[in-house]
């Protein structure tokens, strides 16, 4: 009977330890599969939070493009050395001629004023650009007229100032460009004069 008696207590102490042999390890595969599903979800919400950081990043980026309006330059800076062919054109002048004629009309003249319309994205009256072509017509050393894509129906521009117009008003454009630069001598016209100032005054006596 002690023998048997041993046995059996060998036994069952040897389930019991294998019982939580088994429960150990069944606890440990649980611990990994909770940490595998939370490393998991851990990803899962920041790539979920960088998803949406970038997609409301790229939709105010959007709206902020959208919000920018294109129009002409107004300094000189990245300029060409190329002039329009005429001061008053029926063709876009490119930025780059654009802003060297700010600088100086013609490519050494005063510094240009340019008036340009959009009568693709716009409605314009049918004499907009004759009422502009005559008024340009007036100041043909360092004006321009030309048509454009830009976001207004007419923009004058000149170097650092800009205005947008929604309609034509004489008023207004003739402010903008300004006096008519005045003609002064130069120094060789200057010479030529003298002679005939002298002659003048010794016919006088």
């Amino acid at each position: 009977m002690d023998n048997e008696t041993n046995t059996k207590q060998v036994s069952e102490a040897k389930a019991l330890y294998d019982k939580r042999k088994q429960e150990k390890v069944a606890a440990k595969e649980r611990t990994a599969t909770v940490q595998k599903v939370a490393k998991r979800s851990k990803t899962g919400l920041i790539v979920g939070i960088v998803v949406v950081l970038l997609g409301v990043g790229g939709y105010f980026g959007v709206q902020k493009l959208q919000s920018i309006a294109f129009l002409p330059p107004i300094s000189s800076q990245n300029h060409s050395e190329a002039s329009p062919e005429a001061h008053i054109m029926d063709t876009r002048i490119s930025d780059r001629d654009q802003r060297h004629m700010l600088e100086h009309a013609d490519g050494g003249g005063f510094p240009g004023i340019i008036i340009q319309y959009n009568c693709d994205a716009y409605d314009c009256t049918d004499d907009l650009v004759s009422q502009l072509t005559t008024l340009v017509e007036e100041y043909p050393d360092n004006v321009y007229l030309a048509p454009n894509r830009y976001d207004g129906k007419i923009i004058l521009t000149k170097a650092g100032q800009r205005k947008i117009l929604d309609q034509f008003d004489e008023t207004v454009i003739r402010e903008f460009i300004g006096p008519k630069p005045a003609v002064t001598e130069t120094p060789e016209e200057s010479e030529m004069s003298m002679p005939m100032a002298t002659s003048s005054i010794e016919n006088n006596n």
